[in-house]
């Protein structure tokens, strides 16, 4: 036998060394390069207009929250303390649990499809590799974190010292928790057990919410309470709400939390590098995976269409889960369709728990003492909450061969399809009606969600009919700009009434004739 009839043996030796990812990197860029076909002066253009655009919104946004941190110093009320002192135990654990959800739903570490296929399949050093995509999401947090946490305590007028060092501690914090889901995507079982530590973070920021919420109010302003509770310093009886003046000196509390600080921001970059060097772990298909949901929420992006987004978050979602255990259905017709939509949501309970955790925004609005705001932040936060749980009906308004097939006309299948978010929109309501305080506005806001998130679910795809429009970011089909709106429209015409203040009868009426109309026209398919 021939040495040609044997099998085949793969030499290294014959193929050269294995080149490093740095080497390999340089060379995709000069290739990159060779093949461009625009000039340095035309990409500075757009990046020109980027930076001075940001530059702008920084410049306004900065002066909006630096009168906002003013106002706030003078305020001298009992509220103004008690949401000072109860804040950072809400906002820390939403934040953590908020960061952990959305990396771990991205990857967080992600790569293309082609990147997947042509190098991660590869010898070459995969950490090396996934290490510039590892960089930049670890930056993207503590920049957003330290964003975030100034604006909020800036927003409560706390001195600017106790704002930057605030600010450090939350993207520290944020950072690490980055850092865990990193670590996490390394197995399935660790991935699930981080998101189980989301979601009980999400519901302890629920508990002094509520607290704050149904917490009894004196009558007396002024009370002494402490309004730092980071740096453990009591102001005095007029909360000390101001601004850092050029000669007011950095208390020794202050210090030490600037310390606290410090140490932590070393923690962080100890722990950064560490991880760094675990990214070999990383398995293909998480990390491919996280780059398709990219592209895909891109072209969600691009279209204006926010119902895709949650489309493709939910077929990443359903495509790594590969199966689930299926279940007899029960009923006839329309009983059989209610029956198999409970069934649906139930197979992804994470979500409901969000949405019950999502409660925490209308007790925390009422808890600030902004209780006008209660109905419209209830309103959106469940709309937000039961808007996951329509895809059924999506899917159907999107597929007219699924509407066929079920034997329905669209608008019977629309109104079947909306039982059971119903249901749990009522159930949601009732669970807020503490902080709304009035029944009728409950029922606004319940028929506000229920309505919306309808129209949302069975509006049509977007339409690139008719002329263009010019807009400073080139040329857009006029159909685009009406996508984002549809939904909220009826959420707004729901609760005018409330917002208005109108008499108790407008409040039922107006809502009521929404969901007659919402449930009576049928929907557009073409």
């Amino acid at each position: 036998m021939s040495a040609a009839d044997g099998p085949v043996r793969f030499d290294p030796t014959d193929f050269g060394a294995i080149p490093s990812s740095r080497a390999l990197r340089s060379w995709m860029r000069t290739t990159r390069r060779q093949h461009a076909d625009r000039s340095f002066w035309e990409i500075f253009e757009d990046v020109y207009l980027v930076l001075f655009t940001l530059a702008m919104a920084g410049a306004t946004g900065g002066n909006v929250v630096r009168h906002l941190n003013s106002n706030a110093a003078g305020c001298t009320s009992w509220t103004c303390g008690q949401v000072t002192s109860w804040l950072p135990w809400i906002v820390i654990p939403l934040l953590l649990a908020t960061t952990i959800r959305v990396l771990l739903a991205v990857g967080p570490v992600s790569a293309s499809r082609a990147t997947g296929f042509w190098l991660l399949a590869t010898p070459v050093s995969r950490a090396s590799l996934l290490r510039p995509a590892y960089r930049l999401v670890i930056a993207s947090v503590a920049v957003i974190g330290l964003v975030v946490g100034a604006v909020i305590w800036a927003l409560l007028g706390e001195p600017w010292f106790d704002v930057i060092a605030t600010a450090v501690l939350i993207g520290a914090v944020l950072v690490c928790a980055a850092l865990a889901t990193v670590w996490a995507q390394q197995t399935v079982r660790r991935a699930q057990w981080t998101l189980r530590v989301a979601d009980l973070l999400l519901l302890a920021a629920v508990v002094p919410a509520v607290a704050l919420a149904l917490r009894p109010r004196p009558n007396i302003t002024g009370a002494n309470v402490i309004v730092s509770t980071f740096t453990g310093e009591d102001r005095g009886p007029t909360l000390g709400l101001r601004a850092l003046d050029d000669s007011d000196a950095v208390t020794s509390g202050q210090l030490t939390f600037l310390l606290v600080c410090a140490v932590l921001v070393v923690v962080c970059v100890v722990l950064t590098f560490l991880v760094s060097r675990t990214l070999d772990r990383l398995g293909r298909i998480s990390v491919i995976a996280g780059g398709e949901l990219l592209a895909g929420l891109a072209g969600a992006a691009s279209s204006l269409d926010i119902s895709m987004l949650g489309d493709v978050i939910a077929s990443r979602h359903w495509r790594l889960k590969g199966r689930v255990r299926s279940r007899r259905g029960r009923g006839a017709d329309g009983a059989a369709i209610v029956q198999r939509e409970f069934h649906r949501i139930l197979r992804w309970p994470r979500r409901i728990a969000v949405a019950f955790g999502l409660l925490v925004v209308p007790y925390a609005v009422h808890g600030a003492g902004f209780h006008v705001l209660v109905p419209i932040a209830a309103a959106i936060a469940g709309f937000i909450a039961v808007r996951p749980m329509l895809d059924g009906l999506r899917t159907a308004c999107r597929s007219t061969g699924l509407v066929r097939a079920l034997g329905w006309d669209l608008r019977e299948l629309r109104v079947v399809m909306a039982v059971v978010p119903g249901l749990f929109t009522i159930v949601w309501a009732a669970c807020a009606y503490p902080a709304i305080g009035s029944a009728t506005s409950c029922f606004a806001v319940a028929a506000a969600v229920i309505s919306g998130t309808v129209r949302q679910a069975s509006a049509r795809p977007p339409s690139y009919a008719g002329p263009l429009v010019t807009s400073p970011m080139g040329a857009i089909p006029p159909g685009l700009f009406s996508q984002p709106a549809r939904g909220f429209d009826l959420l707004v015409l729901c609760l005018a009434p409330v917002l208005f203040n109108l008499s108790s009868l407008w409040v039922i009426v107006i809502p009521t004739v929404v969901l007659m109309l919402m449930f009576a026209v049928r929907p557009k398919t073409d």
